[in-house]
C-alpha cells in the first residue's frame, strides 16, 4: 500500500500544481510531500517532475506515468466501492435510457416486480427514441435496438425482437383467421411507419429457406409502435410486432398470435453501459433483472420454429409475391 500512497500523493501534486497546495489537501507538510515524490522517483528510476523555485511541470515520463496512475486510482476506488456495495442492498439513483416503445409496453408494466426486489433504488427512465450520450448525460445504462456501431461502451445482448403476427379475437371472429402468408392479401393489415423516413416497414418472415420480405398493403399506417398495438387491440386489423411489446396484450387475451409457423427473428436488443471494470450494485441489479425480463417476454409460449436461429438472420431477405388483394368480406 506504500506505493499506492505515493501514487496518490503524486497525482494530487500534479492536479494541485504545487507541493504547498497538495500538502494542504493531504494534511502533510510540503517537505513530506516532496520526500514522498522523491522516494517514488527513486523507486521507479525516472524523473517525474521538473522542479524550479517558481514552477512545477511534468516530464515526458511523468506525463505518461500520470495518465496511468489516474486509471489505477480510479480502478482502486471502484473496487473499494463495489466491495462496500456488495455488503448492502442496492440503493441510490439509477438513470436508464429506454426506447419509447420498450419503456411503455415492456418495462413499465413490469416495474412493480423491480421495485419489490429493489425498494431502495430510485429509478429514472429517460424515454426517448434518440441515442442518448451515456457519459455526457449522466446515464448509467441504456437499452438499444438494432446493430450497434463502434463504441467504447460495453454491450450485452439481451436477445432479439421475435416478431409475431397477431390480431384481436373480435377481428378474427369477423374476418376469419389466415392460414398462410399469402392469405394476408385478403385481410386488413396495420403497419408501422418509421418516423425518421416516413416509410412503412417491410414485414419479414424467417423460413427454412432464409428470411423472406413482404411489402404489405396496409389499410392503416401509424408512426408509433405502441399505437399500432392499440389499433390491433381495437380490432382494426392484423399486425406484425415484437412479442415482447405485445406480450401484455396477448397474456390478457386482447390479442391472439396467428400463424405460429411465421414467427420470425427480428432486430437484436442490447443493454449498454460505460466501460467500467466494477459495476455499481444498482446497475448490476438492473442488468440482471432486465435480462430475466427479456428472456421471459421475448419468446412466446408456443416457442420458435427450429429454423429461427441467429444464423438465419444473415440470409438476405427474399420478396414474397402475393396475389391481387381481394375485396374484404366478413367471415360467415
Amino acid at each position: 500500500m506504500e506505493d499506492f500512497s505515493a501514487i496518490s500523493t503524486f497525482v494530487r501534486v500534479v492536479e494541485a500544481r504545487s507541493f504547498a497546495a497538495a500538502s494542504a489537501q493531504l494534511g502533510m507538510t510540503p517537505s513530506g510531500v516532496s520526500r514522498a515524490i522523491s522516494r517514488l522517483e527513486h523507486r521507479i528510476g525516472v524523473r517525474l517532475l521538473a522542479r524550479s523555485t517558481r514552477s512545477l511541470r511534468l516530464t515526458e515520463d511523468g506525463e505518461s506515468f500520470y495518465q496511468r496512475c489516474q486509471c489505477i486510482l480510479a480502478d482502486l476506488g471502484e473496487a473499494v466501492d463495489a466491495l462496500g456495495e456488495a455488503k448492502i442492498a442496492p440503493r441510490g439513483k439509477l438513470r436508464v435510457a429506454v426506447p419509447m416503445s420498450i419503456g411503455r409496453a415492456s418495462l413499465i408494466p413490469n416495474l412493480v416486480d423491480f421495485e419489490t426486489r429493489y425498494p431502495d433504488i430510485r429509478l429514472e427512465l429517460v424515454m426517448s427514441d434518440r441515442a442518448s450520450g451515456l457519459v455526457e448525460e449522466g446515464i448509467d445504462c441504456a437499452i438499444r435496438m438494432g446493430e450497434l456501431g463502434d463504441s467504447a461502451l460495453i454491450a450485452r445482448k439481451l436477445g432479439y425482437f421475435n416478431n409475431v403476427l397477431c390480431a384481436a379475437p373480435a377481428y378474427l371472429q369477423r374476418f376469419g383467421r389466415p392460414g398462410r402468408i399469402e392469405d394476408l392479401a385478403t385481410h386488413r393489415v396495420i403497419n408501422y411507419v418509421l418516423p425518421a423516413t416516413g416509410r412503412p416497414i417491410q414485414w419479414q418472415f424467417t423460413t427454412p429457406e432464409g428470411i423472406r420480405g413482404l411489402d404489405v398493403q396496409a389499410h392503416l399506417l401509424i408512426n408509433d409502435g405502441e399505437s399500432v398495438i392499440q389499433a390491433a387491440m381495437a380490432g382494426l386489423g392484423i399486425i406484425q410486432a415484437p412479442y415482447c411489446l405485445a406480450a401484455c396484450a396477448i397474456e390478457a387475451g386482447q390479442l391472439e398470435i396467428i400463424m405460429q409457423d411465421t414467427i420470425s427473428v427480428g432486430s437484436p436488443v442490447w443493454l449498454i453501459y460505460p466501460q467500467r471494470r466494477h459495476l455499481s450494485a444498482r446497475v448490476q441489479a438492473f442488468i440482471d433483472w432486465v435480462g430475466q425480463l427479456f428472456s421471459r417476454t421475448s419468446v412466446p409460449a408456443c416457442g420458435l420454429p427450429d429454423y429461427c436461429t441467429e444464423s438465419g438472420r444473415k440470409v438476405a431477405a427474399q420478396p414474397i409475391q402475393l396475389g391481387v388483394p381481394k375485396r374484404q368480406t366478413a367471415a360467415a
